[in-house]
């Protein structure tokens, strides 16, 4: 194996996320072109905003616990299973309270995006699909604790290789007027399987000889607070370009910004390998080095992320047609547009680890919420004016502008460990 003859356990961790997440990430690709030729520019507007409001309530639900449980178990793993009992009963709670606010105010939000209340059987359906979600996050942020990345791993390639299939008999299977609503569905529930197989083989370990510690529960969520203010913040900011879109101007606008949102993906999919393995070893880490040199580290790796940049920029033209068809063609410019904002959070989301670590979580908290009057104030005049690309320009101007922040913030601390 090449992963044995690495001596670095920190790359080798890197390399099983990453090479775990490009398999589940390609295959989820893959997935995303054959729905996107499938529904066109305009269902493929109204699939992307109605799975940006169930991505918002599980967001929700998880109330940032799927960061601050990984912090918590690294330093705690004598008492694992019962921080996970906690956790998981914790989780449930909280998923039905958001699900029952979905169900009943689901002809107020199809009515409120939509202009209709076509979708709102839908939306209270989907939103059932929440706890499946909200459980499988605390397990597979189980897995990133104890740093058993292959089972991460696997738990990512097994859900999106579920959607595909799913995708794919639903295209064969069923007429056209009904795709949208059942690739929701499968989108919801394509995890279920996965769930109840773990239960069968997992059950007696989860909810057998363990209680529900309060202590575990008030640390947990007090640090997850911050988080989950942060993330959710952060979850608006990547969805209210198409919220905004469908309102102000097309689904058919919509559908060209999701396109390039998601092929843009390719970038956040190395962000999240560095923080999935970064983030249980912080501690350690900053125990022998200084922020400022953790800082440089990364710096230092910037020129390879920005040839990356170019050779996506250059290909971009010829990319999206030949993945998506003609009908995307808008898509392009918007594509290159965000491909700065995804390169630049490569760099620094990674460095803003550290804020997590020093116990500064609500700086990043105070940034996201400063960030997302910004973008809509953005948007609002951007959108008029350049339509998708607008949106995508004030993304990536707020990226920016966030980032310089959080270096500048980290680099005043640079004496600290």
């Amino acid at each position: 194996m090449i992963l044995s003859k690495i001596k670095s356990k920190a790359l080798q961790d890197l390399l099983k996320v990453l090479s775990g997440n490009i398999v589940a990430q390609g295959i989820g690709f893959l997935t995303i072109i054959i729905m996107s030729r499938d529904l066109g520019p305009e269902q493929y507007g109204v699939f992307s905003l109605l799975l940006a409001i169930f991505t918002i309530a599980v967001q929700i639900s998880d109330f940032g616990i799927s960061t601050s449980y990984v912090k918590y178990l690294s330093e705690n793993l004598s008492k694992a299973k019962e921080i996970f009992y906690t956790v998981i009963i914790s989780k449930i709670i909280l998923s039905f309270i958001v699900i029952l606010f979905l169900y009943f105010l689901s002809d107020h939000i199809s009515l409120f995006f939509f202009e209709t209340n076509v979708y709102s059987k839908l939306i209270q359906f989907i939103s059932i699909a929440i706890l499946f979600h909200s459980i499988n996050s605390v397990i597979i942020a189980n897995y990133q604790a104890k740093q058993q990345f292959k089972y991460f791993a696997f738990m990512n390639i097994s859900h999106n290789l579920l959607k595909l299939l799913s995708i794919l008999f639903i295209s064969l299977s069923f007429t056209q007027d009904e795709h949208l609503v059942y690739f929701m569905y499968s989108y919801s529930y394509s995890l279920v399987t996965i769930l109840i197989f773990l239960l069968i083989t997992s059950y007696k370990n989860i909810f057998f000889n363990n209680s529900f510690n309060f202590y575990h529960f008030i640390e947990i969520y007090k640090l997850g607070f911050w988080i989950f203010l942060s993330s959710l913040a952060t979850m608006v900011i990547m969805r209210l370009d198409i919220m905004m879109l469908t309102k102000m101007s097309t689904p058919q606008e919509a559908g060209y910004y999701s396109v390039a949102m998601n092929l843009a993906m390719i970038f956040p999919l190395i962000t999240a390998s560095l923080v999935t393995t970064l983030l249980p070893k912080m501690e350690v880490f900053l125990q022998n080095n200084t922020i400022k040199e953790y800082i440089f580290k990364i710096l230092q790796k910037a020129k390879y992320i920005i040839f990356i940049l170019i050779v996506f920029e250059l290909l971009s033209p010829y990319v999206i047609p030949l993945l998506f068809g003609t009908q995307y063609e808008n898509s392009v410019a918007v594509f290159k547009i965000l491909l700065i904002a995804f390169t630049f959070g490569i760099i620094v989301n990674p460095i803003s680890l550290v804020i997590y670590s020093i116990n500064k979580a609500y700086v990043l908290t105070l940034l996201n919420w400063i960030q997302l009057p910004l973008n809509y104030f953005g948007n609002i005049l951007l959108i008029p004016l350049f339509q998708a690309e607008g949106a995508a320009i004030s993304t990536v101007v707020l990226r920016i502008i966030g980032g310089i922040y959080i270096i500048t913030y980290l680099l005043r601390r640079k004496n600290e460990k």
